[in-house]
């Protein structure tokens, strides 16, 4: 049994791997290792004595640059692996209570900032918890049961923050990711992409914006746009020069063709669509409606004539790809892992 459990928490391990590496963020490297607690009493109700020793435990910990705050954010990362009959509110408040716990220990312990933060750059540590369906069957609403959960009961202090990715989420990121590895394979963007952080009124981007990661306010975000700039390719011996451009990634279901609106006029905003590069709209929603394309022409049109049917505008518009990603599920599960040393 024991080897049962250890393979159902290996297919989220495999899982967040497999994500986030194409996001760019970076690994820290030490996987399941437990830190001791410096705040026993609060956070265990006991103290220290003969036989007890009080542990905040840590699956791993990923961080990455984030352009708006110009700093490293780290996650402190809680695995879970769940069946589907198994992902209920008392399991989420569980979870919740013990990672907040865990990142309050973690933001003073000197044993874990040595092992964890690489020098004095500025941070600030995070808590993730990463819930992911292994048998696919989870179809309620996640959120229903989040909204349950009595918020005022989890030990979060004050400027501390949780991230909660749920299983729709995760299919969501990995129908990107598989969709990112397509294009890359079909030479339509190059494998040093970044993504795109605009100038915004209340924030400003900083660093290099050739390397820039998708944020988590990025990857749980309605879009996020990937950016490639120069991009060039050998075919047949000759070698070929494309365009800079950008794929935006959208999450929602398409229904209205208002929502399309939005998008057009944040790209216009974002001084996108009268740049002339390559843009492709990518929906990866995991139920789109089947108005989808009838709805985004639509909004082309309304936008149009709210241009005063502008010709310029029009072949701006014209020159975006749009499509359809088809939904990627990870084809891991704990009866395949368990074969993995053979």
């Amino acid at each position: 049994m024991a080897g049962e459990t250890a393979n159902i928490a290996d297919v989220a391990k495999m899982v967040f791997k497999d994500i986030f590496k194409i996001f760019k963020w970076v690994d820290v490297g030490c996987y399941d290792e437990n830190f001791l607690c410096h705040k026993e009493k609060e956070h265990s109700g006991k103290t220290s004595g003969k036989g007890f020793k009080y542990e905040h435990p840590s699956d791993c910990v990923f961080y990455y640059f984030d352009p708006y705050k110009n700093q490293r954010i780290y996650h402190q990362v809680d695995l879970k692996s769940y069946a589907a009959k198994t992902i209920t509110k008392d399991k989420i408040y569980e979870a919740i209570f013990s990672l907040a716990k865990t990142i309050d220990c973690a933001r003073g312990s000197k044993p874990w900032q040595d092992k964890y933060i690489h020098g004095s750059v500025s941070h600030s540590v995070r808590g993730m918890l990463f819930i992911y369906n292994h048998d696919g069957e989870f179809d309620k609403d996640f959120y229903g049961h989040l909204n349950q959960v009595k918020m005022d009961k989890i030990p979060l202090k004050k400027g501390q923050i949780i991230h909660v990715i749920d299983p729709l989420r995760i299919k969501y990121l990995c129908s990107v990711v598989a969709d990112i590895k397509h294009l890359s394979y079909e030479n339509e963007i190059p494998k040093d992409y970044s993504f795109f952080y605009p100038d915004l009124f209340l924030h400003k981007s900083s660093g290099d914006d050739d390397s820039y990661p998708a944020t988590v306010e990025l990857l749980t975000a309605p879009y996020m746009i990937l950016k490639f700039n120069n991009f060039g390719f050998e075919k047949d011996g000759e070698y070929i020069k494309n365009s800079s451009g950008y794929v935006v990634y959208y999450n929602k279901d398409g229904s209205t063709h208002n929502e399309f609106m939005y998008l057009l006029d944040s790209l216009s905003r974002f001084q996108l669509i009268n740049s002339k590069e390559t843009i492709k709209i990518r929906v990866a929603h995991h139920s789109p409606s089947e108005n989808l394309m009838a709805n985004y022409k639509r909004a082309k049109e309304t936008y149009l004539e709210d241009w005063g049917l502008d010709e310029f505008k029009r072949v701006c518009l014209d020159r975006i790809e749009f499509g359809l990603v088809q939904n990627s599920i990870p084809n891991y599960s704990p009866g395949f892992l368990a074969w993995r040393c053979l």
